[in-house]
């Protein structure tokens, strides 16, 4: 199946769109973040398989409602922003799915690249009454390690873990 957009090359609507993160703390509650200044585009040919999405986050826009944990995170012990400013990720394949769309591609997050996956859905298309301009919405969402990319802080010497291994990522788009 082709996705119901004409070929060409669509730039992420920032202000209508969220890049977001969560993680558990202490394996009893939900800590939810934002990347607040990001870019990207989408390109669509004549297939799925000729599909391509690219994303640029600024990690130092990281947002989690708290400054002192914002802080924290922009540090040494999790994203070294002042070295590693920016995590990108762009897309290696595009193929189709039961539900959706699976997007594999290279994700970087303090200089580390590693392949991950990402579940995606097309919401469908609308005009932008504002300017007539025809937004089309997708959600996509997956799970990483901290670990693989060097994102870790020392955890207590107690059982539970003070943050999980795994953080999800939630991406939802206009193009």
């Amino acid at each position: 199946m082709v996705l119901p957009i004409a070929d060409g090359k669509y730039e992420i609507d920032a202000v209508h769109s969220q890049l977001g993160f969560c993680v558990t703390h202490l394996d009893i509650s939900l800590v939810r973040g934002t990347f607040d200044v990001f870019t990207g585009s989408l390109t669509i040919g004549s297939t799925v398989a000729d599909v391509t999405v690219s994303i640029e986050a600024e990690m130092a826009s990281v947002n989690t409602g708290n400054a002192a944990r914002d802080k924290h995170i922009l540090g040494g012990d999790f994203f070294d922003v002042a070295n590693h400013p920016q995590m990108t990720f762009a897309s290696t394949s595009v193929s189709e799915t039961s539900d959706g769309y699976e997007l594999k591609g290279d994700l970087t997050i303090k200089g580390i690249t590693n392949t991950v996956t990402l579940a995606g859905t097309y919401n469908g298309s609308a005009v932008f009454p504002m300017d007539g301009s025809t937004h089309h919405g997708f959600s996509m969402s997956g799970t990483i390690s901290r670990s693989a990319f060097g994102v870790w802080c020392l955890e207590p010497s107690s059982s539970k873990q003070l943050l999980s291994s795994c953080i999800c990522f939630l991406r939802h788009v206009l193009f």
